[in-house]
């Protein structure tokens, strides 16, 4: 069954303004747009979040995007996967693991969780929560958390987050969400709330500023039609973290310019 999309307009997430500079990544009818006044990437329309809980969530958008990427790019997709023992030749960076080591245990809340192999795989020091979108998804999160004394709320995630007691959470995951969520700003305020003063969330986001993304354009790997809406660099995180009263630190040798990838680790900004 084709499911009809529903875009809706977006401003700048960052900003707030509407003055988009075509960056011509985009395929048509989607359009990747870098904001004039602050610089920020990000779609110019996203899908509705109605859309994304029954039809449109990432566990079924990733399987349009593997189809689509496979008829368009047949050659670079066999290789891709011909060579993904190549993925292990290295030990990889892992929000779960980055947040085991900055989060002794307590209460870890996983932003767009699916369901939730993340908060599950953590040690029995730490109850994991989570918020997710997809209802199916929330569906199995929450009994899989309920059973170490979690939950997982079936919303969309500013206002799942808004029905947890503040200062709540002793850790937080946002492991490849950002870059779905229409609204990042209200989110990251909306954790701020939640987390308590001690607090780290640990961000994994793609990389725009990339060199990669630079040479493979509208071809790369980051750019996922319609359900990616953001395209963060390292600087335009920093900003929007920083605006929603965090501060930012990035860890050591691992957010390279070769690396599709970033990481951000955010902390409650002391209150003056």
């Amino acid at each position: 069954m084709t499911i009809e999309l529903r875009p809706v307009d977006r401003a700048c997430p960052s900003c707030g303004a509407d003055a988009p500079r075509d960056l011509g990544l985009g395929r048509s009818p989607w359009t990747i747009g870098a904001c004039s006044p602050c610089g920020f990437a990000y779609l110019t329309a996203a899908a509705s979040y109605s859309d994304l809980s029954d039809y449109y969530s990432w566990d079924k958008a990733i399987l349009i995007e593997a189809k689509r990427r496979k008829s368009a790019q047949p050659l670079v997709q066999w290789l891709d996967q011909k060579t993904r023992w190549r993925l292990h030749l290295f030990p990889r960076p892992e929000t779960r693991t980055f947040l085991e080591a900055l989060v002794p245990g307590g209460k870890v809340v996983d932003i767009g969780c699916g369901s939730g192999k993340q908060g599950l795989a953590l040690p029995d020091d730490y109850t994991p929560f989570g918020v997710e979108i997809s209802r199916t998804l929330a569906e199995q999160a929450h009994a899989a958390f309920a059973e170490r004394g979690g939950a997982c709320q079936h919303a969309p995630s500013a206002g799942g987050l808004g029905k947890f007691e503040a200062d709540t959470f002793d850790g937080a995951m946002l492991n490849s969400y950002l870059e779905y969520e229409a609204e990042p700003l209200p989110v990251l305020r909306a954790l701020h709330r939640v987390l308590k003063p001690t607090g780290v969330a640990v961000v994994k986001v793609p990389n725009f500023a990339s060199w990669n993304a630079a040479v493979m354009k509208r071809n790369w790997c980051g750019i996922r039609l319609p359900d990616h809406v953001n395209y963060f660099t390292p600087d335009s995180l920093r900003e929007m973290a920083e605006s929603a009263g965090f501060t930012v630190e990035f860890p050591k040798l691992t957010n390279l310019p070769t690396n599709d990838n970033f990481w951000a680790f955010l902390r409650p900004a002391a209150q003056a």
